[in-house]
């Protein structure tokens, strides 16, 4: 489909993490054990380490949490031994977690690491090709831990892991989450085992948001960290939505449609869900469609509450859901930050919503259908094969069909303004990419495009195009021909790697 929804899936937690060790499943120090998960879970490894040293490895209990810190710090070779006993791998526990060590060990066999001790990161590559991110990856994460450091009071470890994968299936055996489920919604990030898993750039068809998608697992991470991983769903999905574009300025686009628009439509179109019946991952809904708008649900309520109760709420609460035992204790620690508890809120956010302008272009509503699609897709598709046989004048005309149904799509301005540039048309190209205002989703050739025919705003432009689509040639070229690079060493990199395997 050549119009794309502003669906930034940039992120979920996959699924639980388990249930906590039954005397009836194993036999051990469950004391100890449960000493060791909490610390793993507030991502404290050498506190772990140290509650685990020198106990029995016939202990089953606290073998679980052997393998499950192995995970965590990314040894998922000892984690698929451990695991591989059969007093393990018969209970439920160990079964889970022998899966998924054993996919984590598939799919990093003969991957390669980067470390950035500076910014305190560690990234792992499925590709050497992708090493040209690792710099801007790491840099962002620095600026993302400062910020949620400051707004939710967590401070995330070094190093920060992260893994950059080719594809769903990666995805899917190193963090549990069912590749179709990760299909059907798009997901294209999870932060789970203690670290971020991210799906290259590369590997999807104009990119993605994906260095707003890492601040939005990072946020995952220091809420599991800051609460011991006891912030429910709506929580944890709100306040990632929320946290995921404050490391940065703002930008363009930022919140179109809006959260709440989106969220008030999807209620009153059957596609919404309860906030504290999401289900286990909003990855794991039935379709596109209703991620995005439990995504606007629990953005729009996180952005209500916030704002009713004042910034200083979010850490006073993460700091009451780490001394929480029961699920009566999140409800008590919601009452005690914000005087009153999550049914009153939600009504009270219900209310409000109620009351918001639905000033959502219709092709961008809760489940609407893109009109005349097929005939959209069929010249676009016609005027890419005659660009590429060098009928630039024969493809601009087909592009300028496709334009004419779909006229605040941004990739097939791009087609369109590429074809006129390339018979020297530039008055008419400028036009189709000078104003953002005029378009209804993000796309990084709009932004180099934009930056090339203007240059007085081209800096800004090429690092905006570089945050949505970093390993197309022509963005990471800054819209420079071959052998040319841009100037600065990092972007030069990235031009390289774009250039020596084109997408």
């Amino acid at each position: 489909m050549i119009h794309r929804r502003l669906l930034a899936l940039a992120g979920v937690l996959a699924l639980a993490l388990g249930s906590p060790a039954r005397a009836s499943d194993l036999t051990g120090d469950a004391h100890r054990a449960a000493r060791a998960r909490e610390a793993i879970l507030e991502l404290d490894y050498p506190v772990a380490r140290v509650v685990l040293e020198g106990v029995d490895a016939a202990d089953q209990i606290v073998a679980i949490e052997r393998a499950r810190l192995a995970l965590y710090e990314g040894d998922c070779d000892a984690a698929a031994a451990i695991l591989s006993r059969p007093d393990l791998a018969a209970g439920p526990q160990g079964a889970e977690l022998g899966v998924i060590a054993q996919g984590c060990a598939q799919a990093t066999a003969g991957t390669m690491i980067v470390r950035d001790d500076e910014r305190g990161v560690l990234v792992r590559l499925q590709d050497d090709e992708d090493r040209a991110l690792v710099p801007i990856l790491a840099d962002v994460a620095a600026k993302a831990r400062e910020t949620l450091a400051k707004e939710l009071g967590v401070v995330l470890p070094s190093p920060l892991r992260i893994d950059l994968v080719r594809d769903h299936y990666t995805l899917a055996a190193m963090t549990g989450l069912p590749v179709e489920a990760a299909r059907t919604t798009g997901t294209v990030a999870v932060a789970k085992w203690g670290r971020v898993t991210m799906i290259s750039p590369r590997s999807t068809p104009h990119g993605y948001p994906w260095l707003d998608t890492l601040a939005h697992e990072m946020t995952h991470l220091a809420l599991s960290r800051g609460t011991r991983d006891k912030a429910p769903l709506w929580l944890q999905e709100g306040v990632a939505k929320r946290e995921e574009t404050r490391w940065r300025e703002k930008q363009p686009l930022d919140d179109f449609p809006s959260a709440d628009a989106t969220a008030a439509l999807g209620i009153e179109k059957g596609l919404g869900r309860p906030l504290d019946k999401i289900g286990p991952s909003i990855a794991m809904l039935p379709s596109s469609e209703e991620a995005s708008v439990v995504f606007a649900q629990v953005a729009s309520f996180i952005r209500f509450w916030s704002r009713e109760v004042g910034e200083d709420a979010l850490p006073q609460l993460v700091l009451r859901l780490k001394a929480a035992d029961e699920h009566a204790d999140v409800d008590k620690a919601i009452t005690e930050v914000s005087g009153a508890d999550f049914a009153t809120w939600d009504k009270r956010w219900r209310a409000y919503l109620a009351t918001v302008p639905r000033d959502i272009p219709p092709e961008l509503a809760p489940g609407a259908a893109v009109p005349n699609v097929r005939e959209i897709a069929k010249r676009v598709r016609l005027g890419q094969l005659l660009q590429g046989r060098g009928h630039s004048a024969e493809a601009a005309v087909e592009h300028a069909r496709a334009h004419a149904l779909i006229p605040h799509e941004a990739s097939v301005r791009c087609w369109l303004a590429e074809s006129l540039l390339a018979t020297g048309d530039k008055a008419n190209a400028a036009p189709l990419v000078q104003r953002v205002e005029e378009l209804h989703d993000r796309v990084g050739r709009w932004w180099s495009l934009h930056g090339l025919l203007f240059a007085d705003d081209a800096v800004r432009s090429f690092d905006l195009g570089v945050a949505h689509d970093p390993l197309d040639a022509s963005v990471a070229c800054e819209e420079k021909a071959s052998p040319e690079l841009p100037n600065d060493p990092i972007r030069a990199a990235l031009c390289e790697a774009a250039r020596r395997v084109p997408r």
